[in-house]
């Protein structure tokens, strides 16, 4: 793949517009087979562009009888689910294609790391739509880290596996916009301000800065030995009410569901790359709080059994 094309993929990880939409971040991995730091960030897991995703997602054997499975908290419940992209039926138009690949570009320019705003791009946008944008907070001090998160259930561990060691986290927050959305008289009236104030300018676009708030969104978590690497994703899924990984069934995956404690669990491995990644769900007891936590490896590194063992000490934390 050229790198004009991997940036237009990364760029599908980054829309606030939807929200409730993941797609497991390790198939990019596997379809890049690249393990470039600037490429390796896909915490957000958010599919915006639906036309890349055609793109993104190719170019694999599969295997004979590909299976989606779902997890359920103790009650039964459904609380994640896997589908095929089949299933996914949002579709961007050119003008909301190039809009955003601008807006991606212009938010990863204007904001500082741990920003927010709202932007209102002027070209390739004939519904005169806003873009709400948030970058990334980088801590490479895990008691920096561990002091701004309020939601004292999630869990970030010094080390995994014995002797892999916290490097650093990359870390979304919600924002207050994320938090209180604002009324549709409200939105259409920040629009019509923020038009105006880009029009005038002649810049081509216009920026409020957003407030942010304490709450994490997501938090992608590098733990690192030597050159080996495991990472752990925590995803905030309060509030969804249908948190989903799409997965292409020619994507050479298979899946199945492992216990650890009592815990189901999905184990997926993708198919050339050696790559696997183990996902439960973390539930408060009064249901108000439901996190999602992935733990990625090379399993050429680490073995289906140390996986399951990593989970276990996260339960245990």
């Amino acid at each position: 793949m050229n790198m004009d094309r991997d940036r237009d993929l990364k760029k599908l990880f980054d829309d606030p517009r939807i929200p409730d939409t993941d797609l497991t971040g390790k198939v990019m991995r596997v379809l890049h087979a690249e393990k470039k730091e600037k490429e390796r960030f896909f915490v957000k897991y958010k599919v915006a562009l639906t036309a890349f995703v055609g793109m993104m997602l190719m170019a694999s054997t599969g295997y004979a009888a590909v299976q989606y499975h779902s997890l359920k908290n103790k009650d039964g419940e459904v609380v994640y689910e896997t589908k095929s992209t089949k299933e996914f039926g949002k579709t961007e138009s050119k003008d909301e294609i190039e809009r955003f690949k601008t807006f991606f570009e212009l938010k990863e320019k204007v904001l500082k790391n741990g920003e927010a705003g709202l932007f209102y791009m002027v070209a390739n946008n004939p519904n005169h739509q806003t873009d709400l944008g948030t970058k990334v907070a980088i801590f490479q001090n895990l008691s920096h880290l561990r002091e701004k998160i309020t939601d004292k259930s999630i869990k970030v561990a010094d080390k995994v596996n014995g002797k892999y060691t916290f490097q650093k986290a990359e870390v979304l927050f919600k924002n207050v916009q994320e938090v209180n959305p604002p009324s549709p008289e409200e939105k259409a009236a920040m629009a019509k301000k923020l038009r105006k104030q880009a029009e005038e300018s002649n810049k081509g676009y216009a920026m409020i800065p957003v407030e942010m708030t304490d709450q994490i969104s997501l938090l992608f978590a590098t733990y690192q030995n030597g050159e080996d690497k495991i990472e752990v994703m925590i995803n905030n899924l309060t509030g969804k009410s249908n948190p989903t990984s799409y997965i292409d069934e020619k994507v050479e995956f298979k899946q199945e569901k492992v216990h650890v404690k009592g815990v189901e669990m999905l184990l997926t491995e993708f198919g050339p790359s050696r790559a696997s990644e183990l996902k439960w769900v973390y539930e408060s007891p009064d249901k108000k709080q439901r996190y999602s936590y992935t733990v990625q490896v090379n399993t050429d590194k680490v073995s289906k059994e140390t996986l399951m063992e990593i989970a276990e000490s996260y339960l245990e934390i």
